[in-house]
Protein backbone atom coordinates (compact mmCIF):
# COMPACT_ATOMS: atom_id res chain seq x y z
CA UNK A 1 0.00 0.00 0.00
CA UNK A 2 1.74 3.24 -1.24
CA UNK A 3 0.50 6.39 0.65
CA UNK A 4 1.05 10.13 -0.42
CA UNK A 5 3.00 13.16 0.92
CA UNK A 6 1.63 14.14 4.07
CA UNK A 7 1.73 18.06 5.27
CA UNK A 8 1.05 18.84 8.93
CA UNK A 9 -0.04 21.93 9.22
CA UNK A 10 -2.28 24.25 11.98
CA UNK A 11 -4.95 26.17 11.05
CA UNK A 12 -5.05 29.87 12.90
CA UNK A 13 -8.37 31.22 11.56
CA UNK A 14 -11.10 30.31 9.21
CA UNK A 15 -12.86 33.36 7.83
CA UNK A 16 -15.85 34.18 5.78
CA UNK A 17 -16.00 37.03 3.31
CA UNK A 18 -17.79 37.82 0.37
CA UNK A 19 -18.97 34.23 -0.66
CA UNK A 20 -15.22 33.15 0.36
CA UNK A 21 -13.63 31.19 2.87
CA UNK A 22 -9.93 32.00 3.64
CA UNK A 23 -8.06 29.84 5.62
CA UNK A 24 -4.83 31.01 7.42
CA UNK A 25 -2.79 28.59 8.65
CA UNK A 26 1.08 27.80 10.01
CA UNK A 27 3.29 25.22 7.96
CA UNK A 28 4.38 23.05 10.79
CA UNK A 29 8.09 21.94 9.20
CA UNK A 30 9.06 25.17 8.54
CA UNK A 31 6.63 27.52 10.93
CA UNK A 32 5.91 30.02 7.75
CA UNK A 33 2.35 31.04 7.20
CA UNK A 34 0.18 30.86 4.62
CA UNK A 35 -3.38 30.89 3.64
CA UNK A 36 -5.63 29.83 0.74
CA UNK A 37 -9.38 30.85 -0.33
CA UNK A 38 -11.88 28.61 -0.87
CA UNK A 39 -14.56 30.10 -3.47
CA UNK A 40 -18.59 29.97 -3.40
CA UNK A 41 -18.16 26.93 -6.03
CA UNK A 42 -15.45 25.21 -3.69
CA UNK A 43 -12.44 26.27 -6.04
CA UNK A 44 -8.93 26.40 -4.15
CA UNK A 45 -6.63 29.02 -4.35
CA UNK A 46 -3.19 28.23 -2.82
CA UNK A 47 -0.96 31.08 -3.96
CA UNK A 48 1.99 29.61 -2.33
CA UNK A 49 3.25 32.60 -0.87
CA UNK A 50 4.85 32.70 2.49
CA UNK A 51 4.92 35.21 5.36
CA UNK A 52 6.28 35.65 9.20
CA UNK A 53 3.52 36.29 10.62
CA UNK A 54 -0.38 35.26 10.30
CA UNK A 55 -1.67 38.88 9.92
CA UNK A 56 0.28 39.21 7.18
CA UNK A 57 -0.96 36.26 5.92
CA UNK A 58 -4.50 37.25 6.68
CA UNK A 59 -4.12 40.69 5.31
CA UNK A 60 -2.92 39.31 1.88
CA UNK A 61 -5.77 37.17 1.31
CA UNK A 62 -8.48 39.73 2.09
CA UNK A 63 -7.17 41.77 -0.40
CA UNK A 64 -7.01 38.78 -3.25
CA UNK A 65 -10.69 38.67 -2.11
CA UNK A 66 -11.59 42.02 -2.46
CA UNK A 67 -10.53 41.74 -5.59
CA UNK A 68 -13.14 39.30 -6.81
Amino acid sequence: MKFGLVIMMKIIKIIGINNCTLVVYQTCEDYYYQFAIIDEEGIILEPGDIFATSEDAEEEGREIINCF
